[in-house]
């Protein structure tokens, strides 16, 4: 637990310096190498970490259509880097230059992004990336869809949705999301744009959804629960209630995240209900709202209160609830320190 809370205290006290951007820069690029390496060369860290290391056993040397796999980017990937004679920790070295590349892109839209990539550490970097490397690429091409909706480029919104549903096909259900470009955020037209875009989705994930319905709904593989789901949640609903009190004032300090920020509000006070029909389908649907959730979290200080020191002292508040939130996580959670503790690399 040491080493994850140090490291966490360590990109909090960079966050709390407020680093001009131009030296923010050259902070990126240590960050980068140094999230690459620690999650990139983890040896028998992390709940899947034998899991995918199985599935890398059994890819074949002769290529399989893509048209037959199901999520192909991660197949694409891993026989790639096994008919290249690599190790399967090269995987995970690849995914993991994908995942911070754009986890970095995305924090840069922040006016303080050090803070950003301070709070998405807990709930990205450890429980995410750290264990669920299919789902962690897709969140990160999201991540690179979010970035593309705050530039105006719907087109790229698309492509960069589509390439997340090769990791992880679920991640096709946010493909609406490009229609809400440049358009003053109001119900209807969100309700418009599901209704025209799920279909379509729909019809991409169809080979799946019969295995989530027995998977999450009717438990055919056993009883399925994440107890630690539901804490996610709450710390969703904590930002999406402030959120809802100040969004007269977001909608003018954040006018091109503004949508996304009401959207991903609204989507998880819509996650209530999953909680009670199955907490392993929650825990996975969280991870697609983190990104955006945080962002308004670490948007709030500055429009709370207008005094620039008030402010950056308000921004301590978040970065206490989501420290508080890994220390509780390690001390109580039996998978935390089953699959996370201690750490280890092929490095060392």
């Amino acid at each position: 637990m040491f080493l994850y809370v140090s490291i966490y205290m360590l990109l909090a006290l960079l966050a709390m310096l407020h680093i001009e951007r131009p030296r923010a820069n050259y902070i990126f690029i240590v960050l980068y190498i140094l999230f690459v390496l620690f999650v990139g060369t983890r040896y028998e860290t992390g709940c899947d970490f034998f899991g995918y290391f199985s599935r890398f056993q059994m890819i074949g040397t002769r290529f399989e259509s893509l048209a037959q796999i199901t999520e192909p980017g991660y197949y694409l990937l891993s026989y790639l880097v096994k008919s290249s004679g690599l190790d399967f920790v090269w995987v995970n070295v690849f995914g993991a230059l994908i995942f911070f590349f754009f986890y970095i892109k995305f924090a840069k839209n922040h006016h303080n992004p050090l803070l950003l990539v301070t709070l998405m550490f807990p709930l990205l970097v450890i429980q995410l990336s750290m264990s669920g490397v299919r789902q962690a690429i897709a969140v990160a091409f999201l991540m690179g869809a979010f970035d593309a909706f705050f530039k105006g480029k719907r087109v790229s919104v698309v492509l960069y949705v589509l390439a997340a549903s090769t990791f992880h096909q679920s991640a096709i259900i946010l493909l609406p999301i490009a229609l809400m470009i440049g358009r003053t955020f109001s119900m209807f037209r969100t309700i418009v744009a599901i209704v025209l875009m799920m279909p379509v989705a729909t019809y991409l994930l169809s080979d799946r959804l019969d295995v989530y319905q027995d998977r999450y709904l009717l438990e055919l593989y056993g009883e399925m629960s994440s107890g630690g789901a539901v804490y996610r949640l709450g710390l969703l609903l904590i930002t999406s209630i402030l959120f809802e009190v100040y969004r007269k004032r977001m909608a003018v300090y954040f006018p091109s995240e503004y949508n996304l920020m009401r959207l991903f509000s609204l989507v998880s006070f819509a996650l209530i209900p999953v909680m009670f029909v199955n907490t392993v389908a929650l825990h996975r649907l969280v991870y697609y709202v983190v990104p955006i959730q945080l962002f308004t979290l670490a948007a709030l200080p500055v429009v709370i209160f207008a005094n620039r020191r008030a402010a950056r002292l308000a921004e301590f508040g978040p970065v206490l609830l989501y420290g508080a939130y890994i220390v509780v996580w390690f001390s109580t959670s039996r998978h935390a320190n089953v699959c996370y503790v201690p750490y280890e690399s092929y490095l060392l």
